[in-house]
C-alpha cells in the first residue's frame, strides 16, 4: 500500500484499527481513546493514536511522528467536543465485524516518495490536518 497523494499540499495515510481502549491518565484531565493500528504504506511498523477531545475547533488536528531507530510511530491528535463523542461512542459499540480504518490527511513532505514513507536516520513529524474513517456496517 502507498500514501495517496489528495493534492498539491496534502497526502493520506492509511491507518487499520486493531484494538482501542478509554484511557483516563489522571483525575486533572479529561478522557482519551487510544488506538493501536497498522500502517498500511509501513507494515513492519506498529503505530499508536491518542485522541483528546477540545471544547473548541482546531485547525491543525495534531501530529504523527517516526522514530528512526524504532518501529514505532505516534500520533496525537485534538478533536473538537462533538467529534470526540462520536468516535468514542463508535469504539464503544464493540468490534466490527472488519477492522475500523482511519484516514489522516498529512502534510507533504520529503519524508514520502513516489507514494511510500521512507525513514531517514533521525525522527521526523508530520502533522495532521484531518481525519475520516470508515467503520464497517455489515
Amino acid at each position: 500500500m502507498a500514501v495517496l497523494p489528495l493534492g498539491a499540499s496534502h497526502e493520506e495515510l492509511r491507518l487499520t484499527v486493531s484494538s482501542a481502549e478509554m484511557v483516563l491518565p489522571s483525575l486533572g484531565q479529561g478522557e482519551e481513546v487510544f488506538i493501536a493500528c497498522e500502517i498500511s504504506s509501513l507494515p513492519t511498523h506498529n503505530c499508536n493514536v491518542v485522541f483528546r477531545k477540545s471544547q473548541t475547533k482546531h485547525e491543525l488536528t495534531g501530529q504523527i511522528s517516526f522514530q528512526a531507530n524504532r518501529p514505532l510511530v505516534t500520533a496525537d491528535l485534538v478533536l473538537d467536543y462533538s467529534i470526540f463523542e462520536k468516535f468514542k461512542e463508535i469504539c464503544l459499540k464493540g468490534e466490527p465485524v472488519r477492522p475500523i480504518t482511519l484516514y489522516l490527511k498529512i502534510g507533504k513532505s520529503r519524508e514520502i516518495q513516489n507514494g511510500e514513507i521512507i525513514i531517514p536516520e533521525k525522527n521526523f513529524t508530520l502533522n495532521v490536518f484531518d481525519l475520516s474513517w470508515r467503520l464497517p456496517l455489515f
